[in-house]
């Protein structure tokens, strides 16, 4: 009982250790997507803040991941492989985000 005590703080502790701009994009992506949610159901200037909240956040995931690929690691390495693939995945979210701001901007 213990054991699962202390890996459960550990998890707390490891996430928060390095605190960075890591945390700083999650929170950010957190707080836009429930700013979204919320801007579902209410107005849509809070659709657009969350949608601009989103975008700032997948814009500096974006930029992490190119941190990573330009920092000269092996190809090979697995934080290389994650780098691409987050890259990938986070510009469909910007290019997403930046259509959903500029769609609720129109409308």
């Amino acid at each position: 009982m213990a054991r699962a005590r202390a890996k459960k703080q550990n998890f707390i502790v490891r996430y928060f250790s390095d605190f960075g701009l890591r945390q700083i994009c999650d929170f950010l992506m957190l707080a836009g997507a429930i700013v979204i949610i919320v801007g579902l159901c209410t107005e849509q200037i809070v659709l657009t803040v969350g949608l601009g909240i989103y975008i700032l956040a997948a814009a500096i995931a974006v930029l992490r991941s190119v941190k990573v690929l330009l920092s000269g690691i092996n190809h090979r390495a697995p934080e290389y492989k994650n780098a691409v693939v987050n890259v990938i995945i986070m510009s469909v979210i910007l290019a997403l985000a930046v259509f959903g701001f500029v769609w609720s901007l129109l409308y």
